[in-house]
């Protein structure tokens, strides 16, 4: 009887020892298994990895408010085989507002990438019958309509950026004319009187040069031209259109290729080409505004601008 107490005893006491001896083990487990810290990513050393280098997602300071004013010299003009009086220049005044991008393109570059979507509003400045009373014939002309212009540029320090721009738009003008000396021939001012009739339809072209000075201040520097219609002819003009539109898209692809063996170059090159085509369109249009399609010489403003940023 003793006996099988004693064997009952250490029975017992050998299970309880085996179940202690799980017991740790599981408890091991468990503490190795979950012991492993979960490490935050570096975003920096993530970005320097992004294949997608020239996306403005991870870099850019996007969307901000922007009104740029500018002042300078307008000058209307037609080719001279459509028009043998000069206009006189004038002073013009235009602003800007709408949202612009600044991105990094590779990160610790300093290589930006710059895009501004604005609507803008122009207007000559001055009493037309007094702009210059020694001439032939006054121009004045208020514009309003779309920009939008993109490009590329360099950080030099801190918010102290460079930027090279090329822009293009659409306009809706009304025009005012006045002949002070009456020299103008009759199948001229026939020519006039049509533009002043209503308003006309245009498109604009624009180079420019901005320097971001801090946060939200910058300068700009512009030249524009506004291609202005005496009638919309929709599908001529969507022809030409498209030929341009081409034109830009292979340039635009071309300096997407550079940019993966020269990103430094690429500003230079984008500011160069895409206003080199721009201005080329507007010559081939100066007799001709629906180039290829034969139809009539449009009216062109030339400016010259100085302004200033305000960023928000």
């Amino acid at each position: 009887m003793y006996k099988y107490l004693l064997f009952l005893l250490i029975a017992a006491i050998t299970v309880n020892a085996q179940d202690s001896t799980v017991t740790k083990e599981y408890n091991i487990k468990v503490t190795t298994t979950y012991s492993d810290k979960n490490e935050p990513l570096d975003s920096a050393a993530y970005r320097e990895w992004d294949f997608d280098f020239w996306s403005m997602d991870s870099y850019s300071d996007l969307k901000r408010p922007t009104i740029e004013l500018e002042y300078g010299m307008n000058e209307a003009f037609y080719n001279e085989d459509a028009f043998s009086t000069e206009f006189n220049p004038n002073n013009r005044f235009m602003g800007k507002i709408g949202f612009a991008n600044y991105g990094e393109t590779v990160a610790g570059t300093g290589l930006l990438k710059y895009s501004f979507s604005s609507l803008f509003f122009g207007q000559s400045l001055g009493d037309i019958d007094e702009i210059i009373e020694d001439q032939t014939l006054n121009s004045k002309v208020l514009s309003f309509g779309m920009l939008s212009s993109s490009g590329y540029g360099y950080t030099i320090s801190g918010n102290f950026q460079i930027l090279l721009t090329h822009g293009t738009g659409l306009s809706w003008n009304s025009l005012d004319f006045t002949n002070p000396n009456g020299i103008v021939d009759a199948n001229q001012i026939d020519r006039i009187k049509v533009m002043d009739d209503g308003i006309r339809f245009g498109e604009t072209f624009e180079s420019g040069i901005k320097v971001r000075l801090i946060e939200n201040i910058g300068i700009t520097a512009t030249y524009s031209e506004n291609l202005i219609m005496p009638r919309f002819l929709f599908w001529h003009w969507s022809l030409g259109k498209l030929i341009e539109g081409t034109t830009q898209g292979i340039a635009s692809y071309f300096v997407n290729r550079v940019k993966k063996t020269s990103p430094t170059l690429v500003p230079i090159l984008y500011f160069v080409v895409k206003n080199g085509i721009s201005y080329g369109f507007h010559r081939i249009r100066e007799n001709n505004m629906n180039w290829p399609s034969n139809t009539a010489p449009p009216l062109f403003q030339r400016n010259f601008n100085i302004g200033v940023s305000f960023i928000f």
